[in-house]
């Protein structure tokens, strides 16, 4: 090729190398922009679940300040109300929203966590919430169901797909020109519109997430190596003699354990993992994998199944407290019983599937953490003497067993437990059996889904 034509290509050369160099460059900030717009949509979705879940534990709070009666119950009621109020407050003011949409929820927000903080001074010098009091925590209950609904509402949106907070972002920096069905802007407008209906002011079965001790007190017999470990979980799995152990391995924790796999025999089905304990060869918790189909059983039916299977197991000094109904699986809490008083923080999880009645679930650490056998007080009121301390304006007040509850990670306290309706909701109170304070309020929460306690 001569020299006239390198020359003539010189310049074509440099040009496509110059468009490549510009194509790459640009393909490099294009990535690093939808890089940088996904990180910015997930800290606003973060803020915004974190504000659903603030608002949802402040119904809560507020709903229980209804019904709770002692003073220093009202105070860490208070305390975690003005906590979460402020942290709502925050997650609200970190969504791409303006003013205009947001302004009448922030200051519900901000008198919330300003009452909760008077009420809490109030009631830690020992002084309870008066009657009118009461009454403007009653009107801050209801406003806040609302809004916990017109959240949720929101939630189920974005779920299914039709709503962006990502839209917000975009929009934002020029300004709404039009809110179409997909705009979560249109959906906030809606909130603070119903939030103007109100007055202003001038203001999880219970203890299945107990607190647990520093070293597991259930453990008992000798240490077993891993051959032993895989011939217990075989006995431990619902059907489990037609299983055979694939690999065991070895888990640390608070719980030294060991990890048996276990593969049906006949080379098809679901498979197991079962954690046994390496002292004494407990059942810590067993995971099935098969998904449960169409429900054919109900729910008195297996929690009966859960009960045998816990006996069959050793444990027979349980009973069921609460239970929650996921999908085509019932999960059952059961807790120990020790001279009639139930004992809340030693509880085992027993997860049924609806189609065939057979277990495919097991959660024990927080008996193994807990259980020992009690010295148990005796109780110096009586449950007459007891049920005279529940709040007065609970009605169809029933029950006064005695159940020892959790307080601290040392601390256990025996009570009488009762349940009471205010409106339509249904708490769970417990007074202490020594001296008759009021040491715990929980919301029943009850659904389709099963029975809960907050």
């Amino acid at each position: 090729m001569s020299a006239k034509r390198w020359i003539w290509l010189l310049p074509v050369v440099a040009a496509v190398m110059v468009t490549g160099g510009l194509g790459y460059w640009g393909y490099q900030q294009y990535s690093l922009r939808q890089r940088l717009e996904t990180a910015l949509n997930n800290k606003y979705y973060r803020a915004f679940y974190s504000l659903v879940e603030n608002v949802r534990h402040i119904e809560v709070l507020l709903s229980k300040s209804l019904v709770a009666e002692g003073a220093e119950q009202d105070s860490r009621l208070f305390t975690e109300l003005w906590q979460r109020a402020n942290a709502a407050q925050a997650d609200l003011n970190q969504l791409p929203l303006a003013d205009v949409q947001t302004a009448r929820t922030a200051k519900f927000l901000t008198q919330v966590g300003d009452y909760a903080y008077s009420l809490q001074r109030q009631t830690a010098g020992g002084q309870n919430k008066s009657a009118a009091q009461w009454e403007t925590l009653k009107n801050l209950y209801r406003q806040s169901a609302d809004l916990n609904l017109e959240l949720h509402n929101i939630e189920a949106r974005i779920a299914q797909g039709r709503l962006y907070l990502s839209e917000l972002a975009r929009e934002s920096g020029r300004g709404v020109q039009k809110e179409g069905s997909r705009l979560a802007d249109s959906n906030f407008s809606a909130i603070e519109k119903h939030m103007e209906t109100f007055p202003t002011l001038i203001y999880d079965g219970p203890f299945s997430d107990h607190l647990e001790k520093s070293e597991p007190r259930g453990l008992t017999g000798k240490v077993i190596n891993m051959d032993e470990a895989g011939q217990r979980a075989r006995q431990m799995v619902d059907g489990g003699t037609g299983y055979t152990v694939g690999r065991v391995t070895e888990a640390r924790g608070k719980i030294p354990s060991y990890l048996v796999e276990l593969r049906p025999a006949s080379g098809t089905g679901e498979v197991y993992t079962v954690a046994v304990t390496r002292q004494g060869g407990h059942l810590n918790w067993l995971a099935g994998s098969r998904p449960a189909g169409n429900p054919t059983w109900d729910i008195n039916r297996a929690r009966e199944k859960a009960r045998q299977y816990l006996v069959a197991l050793g444990y027979r000094d349980m009973v069921p407290v609460y239970y929650e109904q996921q999908g085509g699986v019932a999960i059952f809490n059961f807790a120990a019983v020790q001279d009639r008083v139930i004992l809340y923080p030693d509880q085992v999880k027993v997860t049924v599937a609806l189609d065939n009645g057979q277990v495919l679930g097991v959660e024990a650490s927080g008996y193994l953490m807990n259980h020992h056998q009690r010295q148990l007080p005796r109780p110096r009121i009586s449950a007459a003497q007891a049920r005279r301390k529940v709040s007065p304006r609970l009605g169809k007040v029933a029950g006064g067993r005695l159940a020892l509850i959790p307080v601290a990670p040392d601390k256990e306290i025996l009570t009488y437990e009762f349940q009471g309706r205010l409106d339509k909701d249904t708490y769970l109170i417990y007074i202490n059996a020594l001296d008759g304070k009021e040491e715990q309020v929980l919301r029943v929460v009850r659904s389709p889904e099963g029975i809960l306690t907050l």
